[in-house]
Formats: structure tokens, sequence, C-alpha cells
């Protein structure tokens, strides 16, 4: 009987597992702590906010929600006065647009999450940076499969900070 052999990455791919995990729940702590409502709520500012219009199957694609869930989110934003409904170019479909108030904590979240980040990235000179963006950038690239997905995988980022021409995810769907 031959000896089992190990898979040449599973250190790296546990590492990597590790880091992902504990990144996304200290970020989403972060978020949620800074603005007083859950991540879904927090996700659904930002995908409203750099999508003025769209409609509430186009959030829950986005935020991975039933449309019952999403509709349940959208209700308590728009109770909060931080988000409208309004009527869309198609009188059967609702477009959603952030209000002031929404736009403002729209850029809570935004903030909140670039100091999380970026204060995560001192560790790194700026050579090391360079590098983990490229080959953050490779694995964005692989990894992303439709519009959807894409969507779903940028709904907190700001689209200032990483403008569509240059996104990797974009690049990808846009091809």
């Amino acid at each position: 009987m031959l000896p089992a052999t190990k898979p040449q990455f599973s250190r790296s791919s546990n590492l990597l597992g590790a880091f992902v995990t504990a990144v996304h729940d200290q970020m989403l702590e972060r978020i949620e702590s800074e603005l007083g409502l859950g991540s879904q709520a927090a996700a659904a500012l930002v995908v409203i906010g750099f999508n003025h219009g769209r409609s509430v199957d186009f959030l829950s694609g986005a935020l991975q929600l039933s449309h019952s869930g999403c509709v349940r989110v959208v209700d308590k934003l728009e109770q909060a006065g931080l988000v409208q409904r309004r009527e869309g170019k198609d009188r059967r479909v609702v477009a959603l647009h952030l209000s002031a108030a929404g736009q403002r904590r729209m850029q809570v979240v935004l903030r909140a999450r670039s100091k999380y980040l970026d204060g995560l990235l001192q560790s790194l000179d700026t050579r090391q940076q360079q590098q983990f963006t490229a080959l953050i950038e490779t694995l964005l690239y692989d990894i992303t499969t439709c519009s959807e997905h894409a969507e779903a995988m940028c709904r907190y980022c700001d689209e200032a900070a990483c403008p569509q021409k240059q996104c990797p995810i974009t690049l990808k769907v846009v091809k």
C-alpha cells in the first residue's frame, strides 16, 4: 500500500481559509459597530448607493438573499429613513435610492471597512503590498463566475477606490 500524500497546497489553503474567515468576521464586526445595523443592511446601503434605481431583485442577487429576505432588509432601511422606494422605469418594478441620511450612513460603512483593511495592510511594506495586490487581482479574476457573483463579491466595495475599468472582477464579467 502506498503512503498517503498530502496535497501540495494544504497548508497554504488552510492558512488562506483562516485568513479569509478572520478578515471577514472582523471587518463585519467593525462595520456593524460603527453603523449600528446588521451586515446585510450595511451591504444593502453600499449596493444601493452605487447602483441608484436598481430593483429589489438586483439587490437580492447582490446580497445573496431570498426576495422576501431582501424586502425585509429594505423595509427596515426605509423605516429608518435611509432608503426610498420610487417608481421605476417599468411601473411593475420599484427603484431603490438612498436618502441623504442613507448616503451618509453608506459613507460610514465604507470608512469603517477602509479603516480596518488599511490598518491590516500596514503590516506589509510597500513592495509586499504591491505583490499582495497583484496576487489578489489574479485570484479575484479567476474566481469570478458571472455578473451576479461579481455583484455579490463587491457588495461592500468602495467603487471610488477600485474604478470599474481596473477592477479584476468587472474585467472578468465584461469580457
